[in-house]
Order: structure tokens, then sequence, then C-alpha cells
């Protein structure tokens, strides 16, 4: 059978990936202009491009994050000129406005950092929020789908929140670095508890996850209907109810990754310090101790890298895994959760957090048909009112900061210049402070007279990518037929999805197996066989290379190989694709980065320290890149900032 005639079968021609997404592109070129992100972005055909309308980024869904879906090509090549040193000397150009506070940087960082000046900052005050992207809000962003008719939409990167309960007392959950975050939740007056849409037509049946990542995780995966594929053999029906006795792996391997899930091995018991010690060490160090072999290393590798690190074991600590809650890292006696604490995930993710603080921070932002404290969460943003003169914070998309530094000794100035790149032009912004709230890999490189020290500092960071992909699904009986609702494959493009039950947003209909929805994959780019360090230039090495037409492909391939047999057609049922691609989406902690080494202070604590007017806050200072993470992050340097002004 020709090429041709396989993309055919596959619906590589089907309209919403393909006529909607190059008619739109140029239809949309003028609001990417507005964006700030110019024309001749890239694309095959050549011609003016906006950032979705790239057949690298291909196509972005509805709504307002249409054409901001993940690192856009236009966001990529502005960030790799300056990695490539493609910009003029800043210096000659003129400063041309002067504000008393300029974040870099539009994720929960830099958004906290803002909302904390607009609220103890005093009248007059003025702040500019630089951010790259056509829409502030880093991975805190979602895709929508238009669906036959039904809004869909899923999280483009940051997912998963706590929720205080009645009783929740602070600073009982994760040491402290949670309270910035649920003091704001009450601050925002959002509710304790969240229904779900309730389930029909046969759904009723199915434990269906709330949670992305839930099903994810070995200890809970046996709370869900599951199925393994393996090339070759198919499905395997619930393999971890059985101590994985029908999947290809030999017995040994069984044995290992039965007891693994179950976490029965431990060598902490008899650690004095296990925090310490786990810190000194990597997980795959830690896997060896406990006797567990390669099947249990490939088995969790991809967990580990899309729950929060990117990368492989041998790249993060034992301590980072114990962070992760993985198994073998379990320390007697220690509790790392509350009774008090619930767990939403919306169906954009976080994007509902972040569009909730920026309607606060500039009213009317988003304009809003409901009522009410999650009233943001719909609506559209009203790109108008973000960088509108004589608003105490003015948020600038689409501009990519390419050089920050003092006018001379960092000691004693009383000012910092930003430069940055806008719609091609370089312009200049002087600033009282500067809150460099983007991340470790973009500050060391535009922070120009960065101290020795920070530069030592940053160079123990390292990041790994992931990749979101986004399947807007007709519906979902094939699941059904087979009996699953989550799935894990080896050897695939997509490692784990599952059906999803969403927070009811309002009256909601009853979700069945014949209703349109997304399935979400996180998806991570694993190279064990190289060092730590080596491993995210490796990956995201694949990630750039490799064009949406064939991460399309190899995902409609990967759905028709699992589920063809139960009556799916990739033409037929599916709806949209959109990709989402984060270069340095989780920073991978390896040995010695909570603790120090060799009496050496751990690098995060160098970096919080003030460079003269500049201050840095950004979530991998914590371990993790998570949104309460930021937030605790940012808080802290808007106090260095406030005792500045």
């Amino acid at each position: 059978m020709s090429g041709q005639r396989d993309d055919e079968l596959l619906g590589m021609g089907s309209r919403i990936t393909r006529r909607d997404f190059f008619n739109g592109a140029l239809a949309a070129s003028g609001a990417a202009l507005v964006a700030g992100c110019g024309s001749g972005a890239g694309g095959d055909s050549g011609g003016p491009w906006a950032p979705s309308g790239s057949s690298w980024t291909g196509f972005g869904g509805v709504g307002d994050y249409a054409w901001s879906n993940g690192n856009t090509q236009a966001v990529v090549d502005a960030a790799h000129g300056i990695r490539d040193r493609r910009y003029p000397d800043p210096s000659a150009k003129p400063v041309d406005e002067d504000f008393d506070l300029v974040i870099v940087g539009g994720g929960f960082s830099g958004m906290t950092a803002a909302y904390e000046f607009a609220k103890r900052a005093g009248a007059g005050a003025t702040c500019l929020l630089l951010d790259n992207h056509p829409v502030v809000g880093g991975e805190a962003k979602q895709n929508e789908f238009d669906v036959d008719g039904r809004r869909l939409i899923a999280p483009q990167g940051s997912n998963g929140a706590i929720v205080p309960r009645p009783g929740y007392v602070r600073g009982s959950f994760g040491e402290g670095t949670y309270d910035i975050f649920t003091d704001y939740y009450g601050e925002f007056g959002l509710p304790t508890q969240y229904e779900l849409e309730p389930l029909g037509g046969g759904a009723e049946k199915y434990e269906l996850t709330d949670y992305h990542f839930g099903p994810m995780a070995p200890a809970w995966e046996k709370a869900y209907a599951t199925g393994y594929h393996f090339p070759g053999k198919g499905w395997v029906a619930n393999p971890t109810t059985d101590g994985f006795a029908n999947t290809p792996w030999p017995a040994k391997a069984q044995k290992e990754l039965d007891d693994f899930v179950a976490d029965r091995r431990d060598v902490l018991s008899g650690v004095s310090n296990p925090e310490a010690w786990l810190d000194t060490i990597t997980y795959y160090d830690l896997l060896d101790k406990l006797g567990y072999g390669t099947e249990v290393r490939n088995y969790i590798d991809p967990g580990i890298a899309v729950g929060n690190y990117g990368m492989c074991g041998n790249a993060i600590s034992g301590y980072a895994a114990h962070r992760l809650r993985l198994p073998g890292t379990t320390i007697k006696g220690k509790v790392i959760s509350s009774p008090d604490i619930g767990l939403v995930s919306f169906p954009g993710g976080n994007t509902a957090f972040m569009r909730i603080m920026l309607q606060r921070m500039i009213p009317g932002a988003i304009r809003t048909t409901g009522e009410g404290s999650l009233a943001p969460i719909g609506g559209t943003i009203d790109a108008a009112k973000l960088d509108r003169p004589g608003n105490k914070i003015r948020i600038r998309s689409g501009s990519t900061a390419i050089d920050v530094r003092h006018p001379g000794d960092a000691a004693t100035a009383d000012h910092a210049i930003v430069s940055y790149v806008r719609e091609g032009k370089v312009r200049r912004v002087r600033a009282k402070a500067v809150v460099m709230a983007s991340g470790g890999w973009v500050n060391r490189n535009i922070v120009a007279d960065l101290p020795d020290g920070h530069r030592a500092a940053y160079a123990e960071f390292h990041y790994g990518p992931v990749m979101v992909a986004n399947v807007a699904l007709r519906n979902w009986r094939f699941f059904d037929k087979l009996g699953f609702t989550n799935t894990r494959w080896f050897e695939a493009l997509g490692w784990q999805t599952s059906i999803r039950r969403n927070v009811a947003m309002g009256e909601a209909k009853a979700f069945t197996p014949d209703d349109p929805t997304v399935l979400t994959f996180y998806i991570p780019f694993l190279h064990p066989e190289l060092p730590g360090p080596a491993q995210g230039p490796a990956a995201r090495a694949r990630l750039f290379a490799t064009s949406y037409a064939d991460f399309e492909r190899q995902l409609r391939e990967q759905l028709t190989a699992g589920f063809a047999a139960a009556g799916f057609d990739a033409r037929r049922d599916i709806a949209g694709i959109v990709l989402n691609r984060w270069g340095h989406a989780y920073i991978a902690p390896q040995p010695g980065f909570y603790m120090g080494r060799n009496g050496a202070p751990p690098p995060s604590d160098v970096i919080r320290q003030p460079h003269g007017r500049i201050v840095f806050a950004h979530s991998e200072l914590q371990g993790e890149m998570a949104m309460a993470h930021a937030m605790h992050e940012a808080y802290r340097a808007a106090g260095q900032v406030m005792a500045m002004l």
C-alpha cells in the first residue's frame, strides 16, 4: 500500500487538521502581528504566517490560545536568536520607557510577582511584564476544540492543584511551600470542593479519573480499568492485579515489577538520615540497591519524565524521586500530605488559576459572561486592556527579552536596563528593579553582568523537554468496547492516556462513551543511555527536529493499532490534534541539587540572592517546576523588590 493511501486511511487530510489550519493561519496573520510575533515565522509554503500557522507548529485549536500552543516556531526562533547571538547590540538604542518594576516572564512566577506588586506598591507605581509568547501564562494555557458544535478544553501543560479543605492548617502540606498558593486560594474565594460531570450511557461502570497524572502513578493505577498495549501482543487487561503474569516480560521481571508497584522493597529503614543520603545518589542507584533490573527502569522512566523531571532515573537524585513519591523512597514516619487537602484538575488545567489572577490584577482583562469567583475561567481575553497606559500593571506579550544589565556597578546602581525585541524591533526600558521570572536557561543567557557565583550555580540546572499532545475525539466508544479507560503503551510515541471526567462547570449533561472528549498525552523523549546533563539536549533535538505532520502520523498510527479492532476509524473519530512543545518543561535535579555537595550551598540558595537591582524568581529553584512553587519563589522575590523600592 502506498504512503499516500496510508495517510488517507489515517485521516491525515481530514478537515480540522488541514483546511482550517492553513486557511485560518492566513486569515489570522494580522492577529499575530498585533500580538507582536511578526511575519515570516516560517512554514514550508513561505508567506506571512501566524505562529500556529507554520507547518512545524501545526493546528492550534480555537479560542484565546489558538495562536499560542506551546513553544511555537516564532517563539523558538526568537529564543534561539539569543542563544545564537543574532540580535544587534542593544546599547545603541535609546531608553524609551521608565517603570518602577520590569518583570521578565509571564508564567506563574512572573504573574505572582506582578500580582504582589499590584497589592503592595503605592499609588502611581508602575510595572511592565514582558512575555515572549503571544498569550501570557507560561505553560498554564489551554487548547480549545470545536467538535461538531461542542467546545472541548484540555491543558497545554501546567495541570493539577491542591484544594485546601475547611480546617486546613497553613503550613501543614509541603513544609510551607504551598502556603502562598493556599493563601491565594482563599483570597480568590474559590470553592473547597468541586462536583464532577455526571456519567451516563454505560460510563457509570467505570472509575474515571479527573486528574491527568493520577493513573500514571504505579500505586494509583489499580483504581482504573487499565490496558497495556504491547507490539505484536496487543492489549493486556489490568496487569497489575495479577502480578503482570500475562505480560511479555520474563518471570523474574514480572516479580520485580509486582514488588515495585506494591513498594515492597526497602533500604532506607537502615539509613540514619535518609533524605540527605537520597540526595547523594541517583534514583537508578537506589533501584540497583533494591535489586530491580532494566524492565523496572524502563517502566518508570516515562512517569518520572512527565511527572516532574523531564529525564530518566539516572539524571535525578533519589531525593527528587522521594518528592515524587516513587517506590523505594518511602521514609517511615514521614508525613508528606495533609488530610485537609484535595486535588482539582480543571478542563484546561491550571489555566483556570492563571485567568483568575489576570482578571484580579487587571479588571476587565477577560470578558466574562458569568458571575462568581470562577467566572474568568470562561470568556475571552481582551488583549487591548493588557498593555494600556495608566494601568498599574501592563502586560506586553510577543516581547522577547534579550539583554538585562546594570548601567555600571551593580552594587551602587539605582536602576537596570532591560532590552527586548518586539515586532522585529529592539526596544529598551529602564527599571528601578527587575524580576527575572523566566527560566534559568534564559536568565543565564540574557543577564549580561551575571556574577560568577550565580553563573556557576545556574550551570547546575539541567532541563528536559515534554510534549503535550491533545487529541480531540468524536466519541470514546472503542475504549468502552475494550473495557479500558486508562491505557499504557510500550514502544509508542504516547506512553499513556486516559478518558477523563471533568469538573462540572455550570449545569453539565451526562458524559457518555458516545460524547466527544480529548485524550491528553504527556510525551517524554528519553535517553537513558546518556549521562544526565546530556539527556535534555538530545531530547530537545528530537522534539525540535520532528514536524507536526510526523508527530500527527505517529499518534494516528498508535491509536489505529490499538483501537481499530474495536471500531476506531482515525478519519472519522479524530476531530483535531494540537501539539504543545515545551523545550525546557522540567528541571532534573541531580544528586546534591537540594542539599549541596562538599559543604557548598545548594545552587538555588545562590540564585535567590539579589544581584544589584535584579532578583530571580522561578519554580525550578524548588527543584520542581510547579504552580505553587512558582508562587512561593515569586512572593519571596516581591519582598526583595519592595525593599529596594
